[in-house]
């Protein structure tokens, strides 16, 4: 392999390495969450409000924005968003690409609003997947921050006679924007192969 085409080898490599990378943080509580989100988050908990027409709805506060979608409707006036329909996933789209720190209650309802203790799976547009049953509300919680925007949160369908939802919803930007350990790691192996194929190639 000619040096140049070495050194332009070791480079890709050092970029992928270092753009490639997402680390996500999941937290259980939104006291730890919140101790990892910078000033201006913006929370919306969704209550005194309606149900919308159908389609999808846009919400926004200070330098944050997320649209919310459900393939029928959303439901608005049980004071949380979920879906008008049983069985259907609820997508929250956010917009900007500012978006890199994410928490909220994350939970299922009948059709009375109340909840119910069953598996929930949230999958965000990095590719992470939480799975979990709470419980209670209280332990319904969950906060993703991660070293790239996120983009797009998606709460599966619960299942039969139940709806999808969520509460509390704080969407922002991270403390530290700096690369976890991992990331470090990776950026430094991509550099050394750089300055071998450099001292290689003469």
């Amino acid at each position: 392999m000619q040096p140049a085409l070495r050194f332009i080898s070791a480079a890709a490599l050092a970029f992928v390495s270092a753009s490639s990378l997402a680390v996500t943080t999941t937290y259980n509580s939104s006291a730890s969450f919140m101790g990892n989100v910078a000033a201006g988050a913006y929370t919306e908990n969704f209550d005194g409000m309606v149900n919308p027409p159908i389609g999808s709805l846009l919400f926004s506060g200070g330098a944050f924005s997320y649209s919310a979608f459900a393939p029928t409707d959303l439901y608005l006036e049980g004071g949380f968003l979920g879906t008008n329909q049983i069985d259907e996933a609820l997508t929250i789209t956010f917009l900007g690409g500012n978006v890199t720190a994410i928490g909220a209650n994350f939970f299922a309802t009948d059709i009375n609003d109340d909840f119910q203790a069953v598996q929930m799976s949230i999958t965000l547009s990095d590719g992470t997947v939480e799975t979990f049953t709470p419980t209670s509300l209280s332990n319904s919680y969950r906060g993703f921050v991660s070293d790239v925007a996120i983009t797009s949160l998606v709460i599966s369908a619960p299942g039969q006679s139940l709806y999808s939802g969520l509460d509390n919803l704080t969407v922002g930007g991270t403390v530290n924007a700096v690369p976890e350990p991992a990331s470090w790691a990776l950026i430094s192996l991509g550099l050394a192969g750089l300055l071998a194929s450099r001292r290689r190639g003469g």
